[in-house]
């Protein structure tokens, strides 16, 4: 079927109301067309976000519904099922190259609601942009994402001459080139004066580039500015914005919308920091992240007594000490999200007389030194039982203090716990495995945690893990054996995502786990540095999972060894999962994957 263009006016003109869409899936469902039931059943989707049965049901059924009936309902747009994203039953994000674009943009700024536009395939070119962005869809989306494309300064210059894009509320140009100048030309581009996020991450603006964003007159309305970077990189020093950067975003007083800022590896010191703070237009920051900077205890002190609004905060790697991370903990009391991961030791005793934390739901404390003792009194504070995320990975927590925690009545909340680096071995698993306050448990991260064949199958046990949907136990000696036991567990049914590197595995451990009928929701399998043969790799052609599969790691020295041979193989095996698009370097996904983990494609 083709929707009509009054329809899709309707979606696009109220695009976080039902109401046109449930209109329009009442009429299609009177007819007897299934695309009424995947509407009302994906707007569905959306309300009941925190009820994992419902979820479950509603995915079910929308995948079975997308399996059946997607290529067609893709046709008159022209659209291939690895090109899109659906959401409240419409395609809501395209992923295109510019040849794609070109030949079916036309058809989808008429055709489907299409929100967000992911390009790729660029190369750095920005004559190439220049060209997509002449497309009839650009002038209806709300979100253009170029990330990691390659581009230069000369990008900047493209969006400076651009005209239309009256819509886009949302730039995303994470992880390219621009520099200082391309920022500076960026910042001349009148037609993006509609834009309320922007992200800018690890694209060596510095100081410079900076001052050119937060000046011009087009970003006033910026809710949502990234300009950080990331430490791995190793910008020079000019790249970064530095106490100089935060020092004119502190001036830009016009910025009066601005609700979430991101500043990481950003080369901030206490003074960039007294910077912010000083800054009146900034004290309704509801999200901050200044993550690996150097700010230190006194620099926090000043942040959080200026921003007393903050619901998010991200200020790991700042080296706080358990004085600085006391004051971060006692000071804010409308947290949700708190992350003060590698500060040193002494987050347990920020956190003992941090009462007014009631409203915490994601806490991270990864790299914090924490042994049994500290993790006994985190387990057991009672302004902490709203917790649904944990991270506690990189500690020092063993068997014991596994025990204490994951049978704290405060943690009973938990849906999402990484102990991953830490030295748990077979009695922590044991511990996880009788654990009376894990019940509503969806993701589990084990990474290096010295468990072996006889700890995942003693791990394997708890019956409370038949909610999970992340298992994350690379790293760990499971070998063949450890395969075979997640191949028997079958209360394992709801598993999407499955982290199994550098575990040992071979022939045997993989052909177990390609003939597991509860795995047969997998969309996400990572087997890289496992001693896989020819034969281990065959075997997944036939694995219960490969229809459903989205991504799949498969590094491994067979392929690297016989390139011929892994290319022609791995051409045998993309037949066989069509989700996947397989290549000499073992996988790359068709569509990328939500960071639940789920099919993006199906929400």
């Amino acid at each position: 079927m083709t929707d009509s263009f009054e329809h899709i006016t309707a979606i696009r003109e109220q695009p976080d109301d039902d109401g046109p869409r449930l209109a329009l899936a009442n009429a299609l469902t009177q007819r007897g067309d299934p695309r009424g039931e995947f509407i009302d059943m994906q707007c569905a989707l959306v309300r009941y976000p925190d009820d994992v049965e419902v979820q479950d049901t509603l995915l079910a059924r929308t995948s079975a519904l997308l399996d059946e009936h997607e290529e067609t309902w893709l046709e008159p747009l022209g659209l291939k099922p690895h090109e899109v994203e659906w959401s409240r039953g419409f395609v809501d994000t395209v992923t295109l190259t510019p040849r794609r674009l070109d030949q079916i943009g036309s058809l989808l700024a008429r055709g489907a609601p299409v929100r967000t536009l992911v390009l790729r395939e660029l190369g750095g070119n920005a004559a190439r942009l220049e060209e997509a962005m002449q497309s009839p869809l650009l002038d209806v989306i709300t979100a253009l994402d170029l990330e990691g494309c390659d581009l230069r300064a000369d990008a900047g210059e493209v969006f400076a001459r651009a005209t239309g894009l009256s819509r886009l509320r949302e730039l995303h140009l994470r992880g390219n080139h621009l520099g200082f100048q391309g920022a500076r030309e960026l910042a001349s581009a009148a037609c993006l004066g509609g834009l309320t996020h922007l992200d800018l991450y690890d694209n060596g603006i510095g100081p410079g580039g900076m001052r050119g964003i937060v000046r011009s007159p087009h970003f006033a309305h910026l809710r949502e500015l990234y300009v950080g970077s990331q430490s791995a990189r190793g910008e020079q020093p000019d790249e970064l914005i530095g106490d100089g950067g935060v020092h004119e975003l502190a001036r830009a007083t016009h910025m009066t919308e601005l609700k979430v800022l991101g500043v990481e590896w950003s080369d901030i010191t206490f003074k960039g920091a007294q910077h912010l703070s000083a800054a009146r237009h900034l004290t309704g920051l509801r999200k901050l992240s200044i993550q690996g900077n150097r700010v230190w205890q006194s620099g926090a002190r000043v942040l959080v007594e200026r921003m007393p609004r903050l619901e998010e905060l991200n200020i790991r790697s700042n080296e706080l000490g358990v004085t600085g991370m006391r004051v971060v903990a006692s000071a804010l009391n409308r947290l949700t999200s708190l992350d003060m991961s590698d500060n040193d030791a002494g987050a347990a005793k920020a956190l003992l007389g941090a009462t007014q934390l009631t409203g915490l739901r994601k806490l991270r404390l990864a790299f914090s030194a924490l042994d049994d003792g500290a993790t006994r009194v985190i387990a057991n504070l009672p302004h902490l039982s709203g917790l649904t995320t944990l991270d506690l990975h990189g500690n020092a927590i063993g068997p014991g203090g596994a025990r204490v925690l994951v049978n704290a009545p405060p943690m009973a909340h938990l849906t999402w716990l990484d102990l991953s680096g830490n030295p748990l071995g077979s009695a922590g698993a044991e511990a996880l495995a009788t654990a009376t306050c894990l019940d509503l448990l969806s993701t589990l991260r084990l990474a290096g945690t010295s468990l072996d064949a006889r700890g995942v199958r003693t791990l394997l046990t708890g019956a409370h893990f038949q909610r999970l949907t992340e298992l994350v136990l690379g790293s760990n000696p499971l070998g063949d054996e450890g395969a075979a036991a997640l191949a028997e567990a079958s209360h394992l049914s709801r598993l999407h995502t499955l982290e199994l590197q550098e575990a040992g595995l071979g022939e045997t451990g993989l052909k177990a786990l390609a003939e597991a009928p509860h795995l047969s929701g997998l969309a996400t399998l990572l087997l890289h540095d496992n001693p896989l043969t020819e034969a281990a790799l065959r075997a997944l052609g036939t694995a219960t999972w490969s229809p459903s599969i989205q991504e799949l790691g498969l590094g491994c020295a067979w392929l690297r060894e016989r390139p011929e041979q892994g290319q022609a193989l791995l051409a045998q095996l993309t037949l066989a999962m069509p989700g996947v698009l397989l290549n000499e370097y073992a996988w790359r996904p068709r569509s990328r994957v939500r960071p639940s983990g789920r099919k993006r494609r199906a929400r």
